[in-house]
Parts: structure tokens; sequence; C-alpha cells
């Protein structure tokens, strides 16, 4: 049975990572089985953090999921490329489907994955954007829903 892969990677601030995976789950019906944290060097301490949150949210829709915490070089964009491309090339191997989120993350680091994403074909590229950045940093649930808008760029923009 295949499994629901999501490869996320940390940023400035926990919420991006947090409501993109809140917004899969409520959005789209996206429960991931596994979850890959991506973050910088010298962060790990904050990503483990971040971690508890992401298994405390996951379990409260049914399924306890503990993030695989991956180290990258948010300086060296091709090696940090290369990790990810990895990931993605294991799960697709291993019959995955496979979901990565571009709303956290440096820009480098962002672009290099979503190339890799197109090349690899992931099944999904989620993203989500808020027309008022006033509400960045309050849970999913508290940003009006007018405000966000939760979108799969391989369903909208790779048809």
């Amino acid at each position: 049975m295949a499994l629901r892969v999501y490869i996320t990677m940390t940023g400035i601030s926990k919420w991006p990572v947090l409501n993109a995976l809140w917004a899969a789950i409520c959005c789209k019906g996206y429960m991931p089985d596994k979850i890959y944290l991506f973050t910088s060097r010298g962060r790990l301490t904050e990503a483990e953090s971040l971690a508890s949150w992401i298994q405390t949210l996951t379990e409260s829709y049914g399924k306890r999921v503990a993030p695989v915490l991956l180290e990258i070089d948010e300086g060296d964009f091709a090696s940090s490329g290369k990790k990810i491309t990895s990931i993605m090339e294991q799960e697709r191997a291993a019959g995955n489907e496979v979901a990565i989120d571009i709303t956290p993350g440096r820009k480098a680091i962002i672009s290099s994955a979503l190339i890799s994403a197109w090349q690899k074909q992931v099944d999904h590229v989620f993203y989500l954007y808020l027309e008022d950045m006033r509400n960045a940093a309050n849970p999913y649930p508290m940003i009006p829903f007018h405000l966000q808008h939760f979108v799969d760029l391989k369903e909208e923009v790779w048809k």
C-alpha cells in the first residue's frame, strides 16, 4: 500500500510549516503517513520543537506522525537541492504518493525543491498563500478563510 509522504522545511517562523500542513489535511484531505522536515544546519533545536507541534497536530486528526528531521546547509543550494531530490526519488521509487510544501523556507532552497518536484514528477506541490501577512503568525483556523488560499500547484499550473 502506498504511503502518503509530505516534504516540508523550516523557515523564519513555525507557522507556515504548521498552517500549510493543517490546510493540506483540512482542505485536501492529505493526511501524511510520513513527514520529512528539512531544517537549516544549526537550527535543529527549533526543528525538534516544531516536530513536537507537528505530532500534536497530526494526532488531533487521528494519526500521530513523527517527522524525520534532516539538516541542510541553506547556503549550499546545490547540496540542499540534492538532499531534497534524493528523498523525492527514494519515496517515488517505493511507489509512494509524494507531496512537497513550498510555503515555508528560503527562496533559493524552495526553488531547488520546486525544480526537483517538477523533474521527479511528485504528486502534489502545496502552497498556502495569505493575502494579508498580518495574520501569518496565527494558527490556521484563526486566519480569515477569505484571506487564505491553499493550492496544489501541480493541479492548478501543471495540468
